[in-house]
């Protein structure tokens, strides 16, 4: 299945038949991956089918604009924006105004493709920092009302900031 906007679909989806796997952000340029274990984001696949895993950055899109989120996991009922950050910094409000402004974008890049129609949109805005080489999630990174509201009422799609996804 080829996207009619979205450049490169076919070498930056890849599907996935794990029932339990992370993805993790790539250094700059490189678009996100999968690991076994002690990545960014944890996904919990209890159906009996696979998961669709598409880079974003990097991969769909040009990783020089740092205006798209990093990718997307989906299936054939839910697709799913994520944006990983990842710091010991203390300036989360600005990483996450710059994590909405990304999911926002790829969102509407998204909303007239084949791939995203009658599907539940989900956008997670996984926020972690490394502590003793594990990935831990910023409690205080919770989301906003407002900004919960704004993605269900304009673009449809449900917001968390959140570090796993379960399909069930």
């Amino acid at each position: 299945m080829s996207l009619k906007v979205i450049n490169n679909f076919d070498k930056c989806v890849e599907s996935v038949d794990k029932k339990h796997f992370f993805i993790q952000d790539a250094d700059d340029q490189k678009p996100a991956f999968i690991v076994e274990e002690n990545g960014e984001f944890e996904v919990v696949n209890k159906t009996n089918h696979p998961v669709d895993f598409l880079k974003i950055d990097s991969c769909v899109s040009n990783s020089s604009d740092n205006k798209r989120c990093d990718c997307a996991i989906y299936n054939d009922d839910i697709f799913c924006f994520i944006e990983l950050k990842n710091s010991k910094r203390t300036n989360w409000k600005s990483w996450i105004k710059s994590a909405e402004e990304q999911l926002e974008a790829t969102i509407e890049d998204f909303k007239n493709e084949e791939i995203t129609k009658n599907k539940t949109l989900e956008a997670y805005m996984c926020c972690t920092c490394k502590i003793d080489g594990n990935f831990t999630k910023i409690s205080r990174a919770s989301n906003n009302y407002e900004v919960q509201t704004y993605f269900i009422d304009e673009l449809n799609t449900k917001l968390y900031c959140d570090t796993k996804k379960e399909f069930n």
